[in-house]
């Protein structure tokens, strides 16, 4: 008997982050921190310079791109702020096109390969992807700009994790966390 087809809501019931594309990493924080009250922030380059092995892939094409990036949690949802640094990404493609705003909602995911396969079956494609600062983990950025206004993230998280963004220490994340 075949499986009976997937329904959104079983792929994409968990979301846990908003990210946002800037020019300028540090003043933006500094604004959220002063202004709205929003932080403490955990902020690093990345890749970081201790994870070598890192994948990352632009258009299908192995990537060779950096930002900065910082974090803080807003409640059950984690905020995102991302500055490209150099090389061909989404996220300078974001800028170029459409300057500083709201870039992508992520959800974590147990099994990527169905979403890659419900996602393709409606002409959504995968513009950029990686592999993720804890081992086993993944993450891809899905081309849904024309179709909702933002792109949509997918974290393919280790079963019993919790799928949030490692905490960093001197610019080292903590990938066991």
């Amino acid at each position: 008997m075949p499986e009976p087809p997937l329904q959104p809501e079983q792929l994409f019931n968990d979301f846990v982050q908003i990210g946002v594309v800037v020019k300028d990493l540090e003043r933006t924080i500094q604004a959220l921190t002063e202004i709205f009250g929003i932080g403490p922030f955990r902020t690093i380059t990345w890749p970081p310079a201790d994870r070598s092995h890192i994948e990352r892939y632009y258009h299908g094409q192995p990537g060779n791109f950096s930002a900065r990036m910082a974090f803080a949690d807003l409640g059950p949802v984690e905020l995102e702020i991302i500055q490209p640094l150099e090389g061909d990404n989404i996220w300078a493609d974001f800028l170029a096109e459409h300057g500083e705003g709201i870039h992508h909602i992520r959800f974590n995911v147990l099994d990527l390969e169905r979403v890659i396969g419900y996602l393709a079956a409606r002409g959504i494609s995968i513009d950029q992807w990686g592999s993720g600062l804890r081992p086993g983990t993944a993450w891809m950025y899905f081309d849904t700009q024309q179709k909702v206004g933002f792109n949509i993230e997918v974290l393919k998280k280790v079963p019993g994790s919790d799928g949030r963004t490692p905490r960093f220490a001197d610019e080292k994340a903590n990938a066991q966390e």
